[in-house]
């Protein structure tokens, strides 16, 4: 077939929970794609599906393509995963089909889709991407405080990247896990301001102003801030 007859794969950012977060160009590319991907044995039960669902209701009666993931760190049993995955995407973009593969949070940042899309885009077919607003960003609106002020440094990492409080300005801890103990610990040494929410936008939005009310395990879909600042948030 044709290049041009082709399907496009489209990685779409749904934002953090709330469905008033997706952007215009995220809601017009679902409604025109015939195809709706989402990691996991059953699309319609994760989070990225339900936020998109609410923004998109007509995305129900649309073709789910459920992808098989992995929680593992083996990176020959990821490849294997990946591969498959975008075997079953190719399928359908050989058809003609359009698929969006919606991602929590933006799609560019510590998304599941960017190991799908290199492997899609390799083999020759088209590939776009739908930014969407990240957690941290949605945090920190929800929390009314800015995260970077004058020349202050914003680092974004996951947390087991090492001492969480070693570098300078604003830090952003993404997928913290369940133990909070050791990054409340670090953070209390460094002498530094913490918060962090769960599910930000969701229904189920926890919020923690400071260590002291911070729990010592975390949910999935949590965000951790630290500040150099006293007092950011009010």
């Amino acid at each position: 077939m044709d290049k041009e007859m082709k399907g496009i794969l489209y990685g779409v950012g749904v934002g953090p929970g709330d469905p008033e977060l997706l952007s215009l160009k995220a809601v017009r590319v679902i409604r025109e794609s015939g195809v709706i991907a989402v990691p996991g044995k059953t699309p319609a039960e994760t989070y990225a599906y339900e936020i998109a669902l609410k923004a998109v209701p007509e995305m129900d009666s649309k073709i789910l393509l459920p992808l098989e993931w992995a929680m593992t760190k083996d990176k020959e049993k990821l490849d294997a995963v990946y591969r498959r995955a975008a075997d079953a995407i190719e399928e359908k973009l050989r058809e003609g089909q359009s698929v969006a593969f919606l991602t929590i949070g933006d799609v560019s940042v510590y998304s599941t889709f960017i190991y799908v899309m290199k492997l899609v885009r390799e083999d020759g077919y088209r590939v776009e991407m739908v930014p969407g607003i990240t957690s941290f960003s949605a945090a920190a609106s929800r929390l009314g405080v800015s995260l970077t002020e004058h020349q202050e440094m914003l680092h974004v990492v996951p947390v087991n990247y090492g001492d969480v409080a070693d570098l300078p300005g604003t830090m952003v801890l993404m997928k913290p896990g369940r133990d909070l103990r050791e990054i409340k610990r670090s953070v209390i040494a460094a002498g530094r301001t913490a918060v962090m929410i769960e599910k930000c936008g969701l229904p189920e939005e926890k919020v923690y102003r400071s260590l002291e009310e911070m729990p010592d395990e975390a949910e999935y879909l949590s965000t951790v801030i630290l500040f150099d600042r006293d007092d950011p948030v009010r």
